[in-house]
């Protein structure tokens, strides 16, 4: 059965009955995806307003948690909390609660490397770019105290709230969106732990420096193509990407037999970004994928598959002329087999057939027991191209779909899919 993902201020704001009476619309949802803790996000991304929230039009994420704990400040390493929770206003146990008689399961959603974490460990926790800047507000896989920190929190999140399957999200190294763009995120991990094991594993850290400022130069000099090709036959940003690679499904792994040792219930489903992009910034579908029963991706045509791909090709690239040949080079890049120039990207996003190819190649890559969840746009699409979207998923390999996300979608979306629902069932 599918599934859908809602936030903390659809929870707060709106109330479960009306929730509720929109999700049931679905039809086919067995599965509800809480945020626990939020992300630095626009909701809904990137423009509109929320439909049917009466407290706010638009709501800033600013990456604090959403949920009740005890303090870690002791410990070095913690997140903040939202300043407006009280056990009133707890949306997790809000949830909890008003889906007790319903056959409904709530699988908690956390995002792990990303938000307004603190405490007097932080610096040493933190993601660094090849110059020695941090990027805010991401922590490092390879960081020592973050097993730590999310191993507290999920046993203290099981003792309030009793669950103990969760829905993983930002578990990878940064990409170059969010706040603003920073295509800088994409080349770390430069801290010291990193640099450490890379040397362990014989990767030469100077060296490494030394060739990615002159990938760096390439794409400042809008020597595009070159670009491309020089990272894809360079042995040694080849072994820094499989670097990464490795070095996120060992958290995962680490994670998860930290937190069984304790319970071994505990379950963790993996929100990952689609394998067009999921390698370029620590995320390898075989072997990651080992460790978990289940995944969710978002080919979101639309939106470029998810990622800021606008963003980057202004970053990069300052007249038409430029962006189209910076366009052709991120299609080169990432291989996606499209043909289709920058502005008509920019008008339609990828053709339709890109949620199905992506769904495609997650099964290919993946361990064959996993269960795969196509993520569905469900904002800014009209209710049309909504339904294509849900048919490309559903001939596709993905088993189910995950949509994303409730409080962004506008009453006729819902509308249109429960006709769709119905209409199949006769």
């Amino acid at each position: 059965m599918s599934g859908i993902q809602i936030h903390p201020h659809d929870i707060i704001d709106e109330g479960m009955p009306q929730i509720m009476s929109y999700i049931r619309k679905l039809q086919d949802v067995r599965y509800i995806f809480p945020e626990v803790n939020t992300i630095f996000e626009r909701n809904p991304n990137p423009i509109g307003n929320l439909p049917r929230n009466q407290v706010h039009d638009v709501v800033f994420g600013n990456g604090t948690m959403h949920a009740i704990l005890p303090s870690y400040e002791d410990a070095g390493l913690d997140q903040r909390r939202e300043s407006t929770l009280t056990d009133e206003h707890d949306p997790l146990m809000i949830i909890k609660d008003a889906l007790v008689e319903e056959e409904y399961e709530i699988i908690p959603w956390l995002n792990i490397l990303n938000g307004h974490f603190e405490g007097k460990l932080l610096e040493n926790n933190l993601v660094t770019d090849v110059n020695g800047n941090v990027i805010p507000h991401w922590l490092c896989p390879n960081a020592p105290d973050v097993i730590d920190f999310w191993e507290k929190t999920l046993i203290d999140l099981r003792k309030r709230y009793g669950f103990t399957t969760y829905m993983i999200d930002r578990i990878r190294y940064p990409d170059w969106g969010g706040e603003e763009v920073n295509p800088y995120g994409l080349l770390t991990c430069f801290c010291p732990h990193c640099q450490r094991m890379m040397k362990e594993q014989h990767i030469d850290v100077e060296d490494l420096k030394q060739e990615v400022r002159k990938w760096i130069q390439l794409f400042a000099d809008k020597n595009f193509h070159e670009a491309v090709e020089f990272a894809k036959n360079h042995s040694v940003i080849q072994a820094w990407i499989a670097f990464r690679q490795q070095s996120v499904t060992d958290f995962v792994e680490r994670l998860i037999r930290r937190v069984r040792k304790v319970n071994e219930e505990f379950t963790l489903w993996l929100d990952l970004w689609p394998p067009a992009y999921s390698w370029v910034l620590g995320q390898d579908y075989k072997t990651i994928t080992k460790h978990a029963p289940a995944l969710k991706h978002f080919p979101y045509h639309k939106l470029g598959g998810g990622a800021d791909v606008q963003g980057l090709i202004t970053y990069l690239a300052n007249t038409p002329e430029e962006q189209e040949q910076a366009f052709k080079a991120f299609k080169s890049f990432f291989e996606l087999p499209y043909d289709l120039s920058y502005e008509t990207f920019k008008q339609e996003g990828f053709p339709i057939e890109f949620v199905a190819d992506q769904n495609n190649i997650v099964r290919e890559l993946s361990d064959p027991a996993i269960r795969i969840y196509s993520g569905i746009q469900m904002w800014n699409v009209s209710p049309n191209n909504l339904i294509e979207a849900i048919k490309a998923g559903e001939r596709s390999a993905a088993d189910e779909l995950l949509y994303y996300c409730y409080g962004w979608a506008g009453d006729e979306l819902f509308d249109a899919i429960q006709s769709y629902r119905e209409k199949g069932m006769n």
